[in-house]
């Protein structure tokens, strides 16, 4: 399909882009940031309505959560091993829990989510630990609504400062945002490195201090003999 004539089938669009936005929590090599940017060019250009790609982008982004959050919660995980496909995207999501942490804060399911992978790990992570449901959906809600005006806003924003055509606003889009998500993910490293070494300084400084050698208690023992022999030697 020529890209450059995009705008002739954009209708499917936001349907598109709902049912890849859900996908993509379970795979994120699914291309959904390039179809939210792309909507967001389109609105620029008056194509689409922009409050509908935004409503898109964060409803796929809500439905999604929800359902990995769900699985994982509920020990579902079982149904994905039994096909060959689900024990990869099984297996996938594990690898973006160990690289994230296994610790969810309600923050971190607003902020990982702009993280390569961060949405899957933040959010099969809250499963896993039983965050309370409801308090889960407004702050997935909280983080799908600022991940879609993110998005949404980039394409709409390349396509008009720069005059590219939609495909080449989309992908200039993309790469703003793959960048900044790449230094907002070596801010979240140096910090996670930073407190595991206070962690090691902390406990280093509260270590009791090391019991005396052999040597030394020998020598104490000798000593502590000496002077029992000398009472035993008095009248």
């Amino acid at each position: 399909m020529d890209l450059t004539t995009i705008s002739e089938w954009s209708l499917m669009i936001h349907p598109v882009t709902l049912l890849v936005v859900i996908a993509d929590v379970f795979a994120p090599i699914m291309p959904s940031e390039f179809l939210v940017i792309a909507s967001g060019s389109l609105a620029s250009e008056g194509t689409v309505l922009l409050p509908v790609s935004l409503l898109t982008a964060a409803t796929g982004s809500l439905l999604g959560d929800l359902a990995l959050y769900l699985l994982f919660r509920n020990r579902l995980t079982h149904w994905l091993d039994r096909f060959r496909w689900g024990r990869a995207v099984h297996r996938g999501i594990r690898n973006a829990i160990d690289k994230a942490g296994k610790s969810p804060t309600y923050a971190g399911l607003v902020a990982l989510r702009f993280l390569p992978g961060g949405r899957t790990a933040g959010i099969a992570a809250a499963g896993i630990a039983e965050l309370p449901l409801r308090p889960f959906l407004g702050f997935a809600a909280l983080g799908g609504v600022l991940w879609s005006f993110w998005l949404v806003g980039l394409g709409f924003i390349s396509d008009v400062t720069t005059g590219f055509p939609m495909w080449a606003s989309a992908l200039l889009g993309m790469g703003v945002g793959t960048l900044v998500g790449l230094i907002i993910a070596a801010f979240f490293a140096l910090k996670q490195r930073r407190e595991v070494r206070k962690t090691h300084e902390h406990a280093d400084s509260v270590q009791p201090p090391a019991a005396p050698t052999t040597s030394r208690a020998a020598h104490e023992e000798q000593r502590n003999a000496s002077f029992a022999d000398r009472d035993d030697q008095r009248p």
